[in-house]
């Protein structure tokens, strides 16, 4: 079945790169900031054995300072009609859809129709004290709509559909599930506090060797290490330990099937 969901998006696909749109002020005042001269980078997301990315979805900025590196994406879809959203939060589980070849062509056929493979930036002019950003990818191209909410255009009607939760089961091959990850980041944020005996040792690879990503050390996992790191996440989705004589905050971040390093999280 994922090899014919992937026979119905190349062809689909093809369509990507096949023009180029230029800047300006759309009606209502919207600034669409795509260059002329830049070249499309959506690529063939139904390539990579399914675990290229085709569409996703995340929301950032706001008050909260939503969207980090650590957060997984409100959306993703794969090439085998595989979508993927943050299920239990706290636990740090993921949900899983399956959508059937024809309805996620359908909405590929939309984001490539929404200009989705063209990277731009949607919304007012200026900056925008704590204003919301939606962030939408098709394959690597990647679109920023400021005010989503506010912005009448193709794209935010796209992401009006990206919701599982409300897909019709007849579009759907089989019932949502859990995505259980083969890989886990984690984040160390050092306290300044010195390893004592009342503060648990981190069990894994020491956490000083990891790679500064989001203010914190990255790590990833994989294999045993990665049901281990799950262990810890489901009992708190963030802990302290000491690693290298010092104390770390720690929190948990499960890697899609399209991350596999901390560099896919910067």
């Amino acid at each position: 079945m994922a090899r014919g969901v992937a026979a119905v998006l190349v062809g689909s696909s093809l369509l990507i790169g096949c023009g180029s749109q230029t800047g300006g002020t759309k009606a209502g005042g919207v600034h669409d900031s795509t260059s002329a001269t830049q070249a499309p980078s959506g690529g063939d997301p139904s390539t990579d054995n399914g675990a290229g990315l085709v569409l996703r979805w995340r929301m950032t900025g706001g008050i909260a300072g939503l969207g980090g590196a650590f957060t997984v994406p409100e959306f993703s879809l794969y090439p085998d009609g595989t979508a993927i959203v943050p299920g239990d939060r706290a636990k740090g589980r993921l949900k899983r859809y399956h959508l059937k070849p024809q309805a996620a062509r359908a909405l590929f056929d939309e984001a490539t129709a929404a200009g989705l493979a063209q990277p731009r930036k949607i919304g007012p002019h200026g900056q925008i004290a704590d204003a919301m950003t939606l962030v939408m990818w098709l394959g690597k191209a990647r679109t920023e709509i400021v005010q989503p909410e506010a912005q009448s255009v193709p794209a935010t009607r796209l992401w009006n559909k990206l919701h599982p939760e409300q897909w019709k089961q007849s579009d759907q091959q089989s019932p949502p599930d859990t995505y259980v990850p083969e890989r886990y980041a984690v984040s160390a944020l050092g306290t300044g506090e010195h390893a004592s005996s009342s503060t648990p040792a981190w069990p894994l690879a020491p956490l000083t060797k990891g790679k500064q990503v989001g203010g914190g050390l990255c790590t990833v996992y994989s294999g045993g290490d990665a049901a281990r790191v799950r262990g810890l996440a489901e009992k708190a989705p963030v802990g302290q330990f000491t690693s290298g004589g010092q104390v770390y905050s720690v929190r948990y971040r499960p890697l899609l099937p399209d991350e596999k390093s901390c560099d896919d999280l910067a």
